[in-house]
């Protein structure tokens, strides 16, 4: 059986090293081979066998059509997984009617796997029997664990998956109490970064304020719940992370305010993050002059954020980085950009580019000594 600290410490070998031979795999076959293949040896199934494994697997229609997925996992002959892969780099959400027709057409498969190697979605059909949902319960995104590792809230649901512990007839349930959590935890997100009308009158109604007038809650009254969830939800963990590193998997005893207070300190993901924003606007910036300026991009920590910022904190603000829980992280961009609250550091590619070069236009680039300086 495996354990969680086994699975864990393979899905970071695997994630590592898919992330350093992606760009070798340039089509589908080899992103077969070389990165889905040893994905499911990860879980526990043996790919070698033809009776455990099947490749190309197809599933009739009543009318004669025939729908294939890439892989099949098979129990006692009959397919429980089914497994259709992209070429690596593919976006997953343009094609996934071929998934979907197959496991429609064959009743005991109730788990759809769509991969393009470095990125895994998992489907069950947890609203209406034998079709598939339309959202994954459960996304992998292997760059991503390769840098800040995984939850335990995904490692969790992974190891509902694997061989050892895999049951077709409750997957369903619990894909269902995931897709629940993701999506309350949307709107939780979304309320929190706007609160709405609704939600607003909700909370003031439960605070014992009913009959508030529409301008009111908009210009009182929802930024003051706005900055409720902040203080409710966000200071609570920033609580646990600042007191100690061991805090992080909830051994840690609290702390009150005036010892977060004294206890700043910047974090190793706060440092990758500051590392990794720096070697991805030299990647994302194509102009010679703002490649020079990324020199004068700087970081500050605060409690409960880390300011990202061109030559000056306050008029050359970038970001601020909120280390969120499961996996989705807030970064805070200045407006019209607003907030982005990701998984995957990638979403923010383009918002990073956009207020970097609006930045630098507006406080100039580097001046001639650090221009000379670099060159010498």
């Amino acid at each position: 059986m495996t354990t969680h600290n086994e699975l864990r410490a393979g899905l970071l070998g695997v994630a590592k090293r898919s992330v350093s031979i992606m760009a070798a795999c340039t089509n589908k076959e080899s992103t077969k081979l070389y990165l889905v293949l040893p994905m499911l040896g990860l879980l526990g199934y043996d790919f070698s066998n033809p009776y455990e494994v099947y490749p190309e697997h197809s599933a009739s229609f009543g009318d004669g059509d025939v729908a294939r997925v890439d892989f099949a996992v098979l129990r006692d002959g009959a397919p429980v997984i089914a497994i259709e892969c992209k070429q690596s780099g593919a976006d997953l959400a343009l094609d996934r009617g071929q998934l979907a027709r197959y496991f429609s057409a064959l009743p005991t498969v109730k788990l759809g796997v769509m991969t393009n190697g470095i990125l895994f979605e998992f489907f069950v059909d947890s609203t209406d029997p034998n079709s598939m949902d339309d959202e994954p319960f459960m996304t992998l995104d292997l760059e991503t664990i390769a840098r800040v590792g995984v939850t335990d809230e995904v490692l969790e649901s992974l190891l509902s998956v694997t061989k050892s512990a895999y049951d077709p007839e409750i997957i369903a349930e619990a894909a269902h109490v995931q897709l629940v959590k993701k999506r309350l935890r949307t709107i939780f997100v979304e309320e929190a970064k706007g609160p709405s009308e609704e939600f607003c009158r909700y909370a003031l109604h439960k605070a014992g304020l009913r009959n508030v007038r529409k301008g009111a809650i908009e210009r009182y009254y929802a930024p003051m719940i706005k900055t409720a969830f902040e203080e409710s939800l966000v200071l609570p963990v920033v609580q646990r992370l600042r007191a100690d590193p061991a805090s992080i998997d909830g051994r840690a005893p609290a702390v009150g305010l005036h010892q977060l207070g004294q206890r700043i300190a910047t974090t190793e993901r706060e440092i990758e993050i500051f590392t990794y924003i720096k070697r991805r606007l030299a990647f994302l910036i194509t102009d010679e002059a703002h490649f020079l300026a990324i020199d004068n991009v700087q970081m500050k920590d605060y409690i409960g954020k880390l300011a990202i910022f061109y030559d000056r904190e306050r008029k050359g603000r970038l970001f601020d980085f909120i280390e969120g829980a499961d996996g989705y992280d807030k970064y805070v961009f200045p407006d019209p950009i607003g907030d982005i609250v990701a998984n995957n550091i990638l979403e923010i590619d383009d918002a990073l580019k956009a207020i970097f070069i609006t930045r630098v236009r507006e406080l100039g680039g580097l001046y001639q000594p650090q221009r000379l300086q670099r060159i010498a």
